[in-house]
């Protein structure tokens, strides 16, 4: 007991700091004696969504859909539902691309892939909306294939679908096919 009491007045005696009461400093591996606990997130109540749930990647060119979010014991849940594009809406997709790799050929990386929809979905969008990229107030995105979608031996999937939606987030009411928007 008395050399544990040694210790500890040498080990305080020997700290960086003059005062007893902060904490030593050192180059050495400092020690927390703080247990970091993630925080918990704030249950969310599922949405009233619209629609029917469904996969993205299984929908055609013309579909309008919807997303929502919401965390449930501290995960993130997220669904897609697909809506009539005479209503309101978030996104409607307007090309559908098929990335031109061989059958059987790897994924082609991350980067590829998005060079491809971006080049793809850019190109399309003056014929759809029929004014420019930049000077509609529009937004375009796309969604890609996973990597596992697109390597798997049967369904090697790959196609690319690209969509508009409204630049200051507001929902969408009708096609905007030939919407000069």
């Amino acid at each position: 007991m008395a050399l544990l009491v040694v210790v500890g007045l040498a080990a305080t005696a020997c700290s960086d700091s003059g005062n007893p009461s902060e904490p030593p400093t050192s180059s050495t591996n400092p020690t927390t004696t703080m247990v970091e606990t993630r925080p918990s997130l704030a249950e969310e109540q599922a949405p009233a969504w619209i629609g029917e749930v469904v996969n993205l990647h299984d929908l055609g060119g013309n579909a309008c859909f919807n997303q929502y979010s919401w965390f449930q014991d501290d995960r993130l849940v997220e669904i897609d539902t697909r809506v009539p594009c005479e209503g309101p809406h978030q996104f409607e997709i307007y090309r559908l691309a098929q990335h031109p790799a061989r059958q059987g050929a790897p994924w082609p990386g991350d980067r590829e892939m998005e060079a491809f929809a971006t080049a793809e979905c850019y190109n399309a969008f003056s014929d759809f909306v029929e004014t420019i990229y930049e000077l509609s107030e529009l937004e375009l995105g796309f969604l890609v294939p996973r990597r596992t979608d697109f390597e798997h031996e049967a369904a090697q999937f790959r196609g690319v679908h690209c969509y508009v939606s409204s630049a200051d987030g507001t929902e969408l009411v009708g096609s905007a096919r030939g919407s000069l928007r």
